[in-house]
């Protein structure tokens, strides 16, 4: 009998796919191919395993403890020289910008009228006595009353009291500088009319030079008079003063009291109303200097590092921020060498076990006196 071929092929195709079905496992959808660890086991074998950790071991330092003050620089003396007198500038024989000494001459208001007044006080003040002189020398032979001498003794002092006032007056048109300085604007120029008070000139003493600041309530009694002061000039100059002044009330809006620390300036090169920061030491204190990225929150919203110990159990530190650093921040509240976790601090909590990795030695070593700026802060 005669067979197709394509009998044939079917046939040996379909022993084939059985024979290979037969020979694998057999595997149902959706399930895996090896039975499947049961929720304990897998809790069992994850608990076994410690989370690694990088720790870093940090030894507080002594750095001294500063009071950071932002203020500006103002003039010992800065006096508007006012006029006694009132009338026309006819002479001003000093310059904005030039120096003068006490006493010096810085303007002239016009005398003409004046002068002649003071010409005639003197000659009543002559006829006055020669009214007197007459009187007693007619009442001495007898010619006259002796009641009418003190009445003409009377005019003679009228009469020089009217001199020295017109000479007072004349005086007046000379405007002198009370104080030695630099002369700067506002000033009288030649031909303006000064009223009686008006301004004839304007001086800056600037030796020595104040620096005024604030302070907060809260520090204002860590300041006092006679302290010293480390200044810095918005230029990066450096200079040292004291503490002069210290307000006895606070301001009624910002709460703040006003300090002035003073320093020489005999060269006069520091300029009044320059921006400047003063740094008064307080006293010596230990701290930690530590990365801003070490410090995290406990459920309370303390702030603090968390630390291991000697058996590498977590713990949770809570610090207290004192000053911010170039590197980093001052801190303290920690023992004197702790090991803190540096990374992976927030995967862990207090009283895990934990498995610690990295060198245990201080990551930074800046110098002790290392502190930052900012207004009124203790630091």
């Amino acid at each position: 009998m005669h067979i197709r071929f394509s009998y044939v092929l079917a046939t040996a195709l379909a022993v084939g796919i059985s024979a290979y079905m037969l020979s694998g496992t057999i595997i149902i959808g959706g399930e895996p191919k090896d039975p499947p660890d049961s929720v304990a086991e897998r809790e069992k074998a994850g608990a076994s395993e410690l989370v690694k950790v990088q720790v870093e071991r940090h030894v507080a330092q002594e750095r001294t403890s500063r009071l950071e003050i932002r203020g500006r620089t103002s003039a010992d003396h800065l006096v508007e020289v006012k006029a006694q007198t009132g009338g026309i500038v006819e002479e001003r024989p000093i310059e904005k910008g030039k120096s003068v000494k006490p006493g010096d001459l810085l303007c002239v208001i016009e005398r003409g009228a004046r002068r002649a007044q003071l010409a005639q006080a003197r000659a009543q003040l002559e006829q006055a006595k020669v009214d007197l002189e007459a009187q007693q020398a007619l009442a001495g032979k007898g010619y006259a009353a002796k009641n009418q001498i003190p009445a003409l003794k009377a005019s003679v002092d009228a009469a020089q009291a009217r001199v020295e006032e017109a000479e007072l007056e004349l005086q007046r048109t000379e405007v002198r500088a009370p104080i030695g300085g630099v002369i700067q604007d506002p000033i009288a120029n030649v031909g303006d009319v000064v009223a009686l008070g008006g301004t004839c000139a304007t001086i800056i003493d600037a030796d020595p030079m104040k620096v005024i600041g604030q302070v907060a309530e809260q520090e204002i009694g860590h300041v006092k008079v006679g302290q010293t002061a480390d200044i810095t000039l918005i230029s990066g100059e450096t200079r040292q003063g004291k503490v002069s002044y210290i307000a006895p009330s606070a301001d009624e809006e910002t709460r703040t009291f006003r300090i002035e620390m003073t320093m020489a300036n005999a060269d006069r090169s520091v300029r009044d109303g320059l921006t400047a920061r003063a740094s008064i030491p307080l006293g010596e204190g230990r701290a930690q200097l530590l990365s801003p990225s070490y410090l995290t929150l406990n459920d309370a919203g303390e702030v603090g590092v968390r630390t291991v110990d000697a058996d590498n159990v977590v713990h949770f530190l809570p610090v207290e921020i004192i000053a911010p650093a170039d590197e980093g921040v001052w801190v303290s509240g920690l023992p004197d060498e702790v090991d803190i976790i540096t990374v992976g601090q927030e995967y862990v909590v207090g009283g895990q076990k934990v498995e610690a990795m990295g060198p245990k030695s201080a990551a930074m070593k800046p110098a002790a006196s290392d502190t930052a700026s900012a207004a009124g802060a203790i630091r």
